[in-house]
C-alpha cells in the first residue's frame, strides 16, 4: 500500500493572504532519521515514498541571490530517483491554491552530479526540465560573523509560473535535496512578466526574471511568450 505523507503548511500573511510557505525544520525530523511513521495532515507539501526511502536531517544551506539570501536548516532528501511504477512511485506533489509563481529551493549536495534534472508537471503540460548541479551556485562574503571573508555558497531558487492545482515535481536521475516551497498569489508575477517584456533580445521566465538560452520551459522573448527546449 502505498504511503503518503503530507507536510503541515505554514502560512505567510506578509506576503499575501493566498500565499502558501513551507520550509523543512527540527519538527519535521523522525526519530530514526527516516519518515516511516511519520504523517502529516494539511495538504500543501506531500511526500510520496512507497519505498521509505526519504529522509528528513539537519543541512544548512543558502539560497538566493547576491543581494538576497534566505538560510536553510534542514532538507529532505528523495532518497534517489523517481519511479514510473506505481507500486515505486516516488516524488513530490505540492497542492496550489492559486496561479502564480511557484519557487522550489533544491539542490543535489554533490558536486559530482552534473546530470540530475527536476521536472515539474502540472496536469499534461511540463512546466520546467533542467539538470540542478551545485556548480550553479554563487559566493558571497560576510555571511558568516566569525569569519566575514569567509566566501559562502548562494544556490539558485528555481521559479515556476504554476497555475491552482497539483504540481508534481519529478527527479528522474537521480536523488535531489529539497529545503522548501514557496507559492504566491498571481499579482506580483504578472506584474513583473509585463516590465520584463523587453526587445533587447534577452530570454525572460513567466516570473519576469532573465533567463538564460538553456532554460527549458515557457519564456517571454521579444515581448512574445514561446515554448523553449
Amino acid at each position: 500500500m502505498k504511503k503518503i505523507f503530507t507536510l503541515i503548511v505554514m502560512a505567510v500573511m506578509a506576503l499575501s493572504a493566498n500565499a502558501q510557505k513551507y520550509f523543512f525544520g527540527e519538527g519535521d525530523v523522525a526519530s530514526t532519521g527516516t519518515l516511516n511513521g511519520k504523517v502529516y495532515a494539511d495538504g500543501f507539501v506531500t511526500l510520496v515514498d512507497p519505498a521509505g526511502k526519504m529522509a528528513i536531517d539537519a543541512n544548512n544551506a543558502y539560497f538566493g541571490d547576491a543581494d538576497t539570501q534566505t538560510k536553510f536548516t534542514h532538507r529532505v532528501k528523495s532518497g534517489g530517483k523517481s519511479q514510473t511504477a506505481e507500486t515505486k512511485l516516488n516524488q513530490i506533489e505540492l497542492a496550489i491554491a492559486e496561479a502564480g509563481t511557484l519557487k522550489i529551493y533544491v539542490r543535489t549536495g554533490s558536486n559530482s552530479a552534473t546530470d540530475r534534472n527536476l521536472v515539474v508537471t502540472q496536469g499534461e503540460s511540463k512546466l520546467y526540465d533542467a539538470v540542478v548541479k551545485e556548480s550553479d551556485a554563487i559566493k558571497v562574503k560576510g555571511l558568516d560573523e566569525a569569519d566575514p571573508d569567509k566566501e559562502t555558497n548562494i544556490y539558485p531558487v528555481v521559479t515556476v509560473a504554476v497555475a491552482a492545482g497539483k504540481v508534481v515535481l519529478t527527479y528522474p536521475i537521480g536523488s535531489l535535496n529539497f529545503y522548501g516551497f514557496e507559492a504566491a498569489n498571481g499579482a506580483t508575477a504578472i506584474q513583473t512578466v509585463k516590465a520584463a517584456q523587453a526587445t533587447d533580445g534577452a530570454v525572460y521566465n513567466l516570473a519576469g526574471q532573465k533567463v538564460g538560452n538553456d532554460f527549458k520551459g515557457v519564456v517571454i522573448k521579444e515581448g512574445k511568450k514561446m515554448l523553449q527546449k
